[in-house]
């Protein structure tokens, strides 16, 4: 069990094995190189992690001005695929307010977020987020997400178990 800012979670072993190979920083194409051959559960723990720490930091405007949103799709799946669909659902509204297609290209979503001082609203959407997922006193208790994660990669990890015996 791993213990990330006091609190203790279960998930983030179960994509630690891949860490060195995951790569969002150098564009969607190289991301999806990367996690070709990573288990997709692996990848959605990974990425509900990223977008999870972007949005607490700085919402859904830091999530998108920074690499780690190249990871979206896979965020959206993987809130999906812990049991969350009403994240994944507010993840998808926030990526739409970037246009259609999305912008995997870094530079072209920051001139569509804008910098600081000027940024797209993503105010409401932020709020229903740290509703949904997050908790106001994150180094005290864990974000509502984090049981989903931990039961989905026990879960993963005894479907491994079985296919091995």
């Amino acid at each position: 069990m791993i213990s990330i800012l006091n609190s203790p979670r279960e998930y983030p072993v179960f994509y630690e094995p891949y860490y060195d190979r995951f790569d969002f920083y150098n564009g969607r194409d190289v991301w999806e190189e990367s996690i070709a051959s990573i288990p997709k559960t692996a990848v959605h723990l990974y990425a509900i992690h990223w977008l999870h720490l972007e949005a607490h930091n700085g919402g859904f405007w830091q999530y998108f001005h920074n690499s780690t949103s190249n990871s979206f799709p896979e965020a959206v799946e993987g809130f999906s695929a812990v049991g969350m669909p009403e994240v994944a659902l507010v993840i998808e509204q926030a990526s739409r307010k970037l246009g259609n297609p999305f912008p995997f290209e870094k530079n072209k979503r920051q001139k569509i977020v804008e910098p600081p001082q000027n940024r797209l609203d993503f105010s409401q959407l932020d709020d229903t987020f740290y509703e949904l997922a997050d908790t106001e006193k994150f180094f005290r208790k864990k974000p509502k997400f984090v049981q989903y994660a931990d039961a989905y990669a026990r879960s993963a990890q005894q479907e491994a178990v079985v296919r091995t015996q």
